[in-house]
């Protein structure tokens, strides 16, 4: 997969720098024309230089931008995540009586679509018909990515 995206964004690059290469075109000697043509010769190289001013000043090239989305399937509650990087801070909760843990589990990245955090815990309410019985936690991973548009 990341090979297709490096071929992807090597391509993309060639493009780029074939499309930047202009050929330059040769003015006519105003001389040899009448006043109409040189001043249209003259609104068209102000056109170009204005134009490469206004290139030279934004260059934009595409990247490849993935997003985390980490969400709990079972036996947690997801209380942070950061889409950019995939790191979670989560919280254990009861299935049955629907305590979650009072501190937060801190320091877990997932980065790959399909990816799961697997852990157990035991219940601490001491109401609940599962208390100091194992459950599991389950977490997962979602990833979407795009290519989105990036100025220098």
């Amino acid at each position: 997969m990341k090979k297709l995206f490096a071929l992807i964004i090597t391509f993309a690059l060639c493009l780029s720098l074939c499309a930047c290469g202009k050929s330059k075109e040769t003015t006519p000697n105003p001389t040899e024309m009448g006043s109409s043509d040189t001043t249209d010769i003259v609104f068209n190289e102000t056109e170009q230089s204005t134009s490469q001013q206004q290139s030279t000043e934004q260059k934009m090239h595409q990247e490849y931008v993935e997003t985390y989305f980490i969400y709990a399937e079972e036996g947690a509650v997801v209380t942070w995540f950061d889409v950019n990087t995939g790191e979670f801070r989560y919280k254990w909760k009861c299935e049955f009586c629907g305590t979650t843990q009072n501190g937060e589990t801190l320091g877990h990245s997932l980065t790959a679509n399909g990816q799961s955090l697997n852990s157990g815990f035991v219940c601490t309410n001491s109401d609940c018909s599962m208390r100091g019985k194992s459950q599991s936690s389950i977490i997962k991973c979602n990833v979407n990515g795009e290519w989105v548009d990036v100025y220098d």
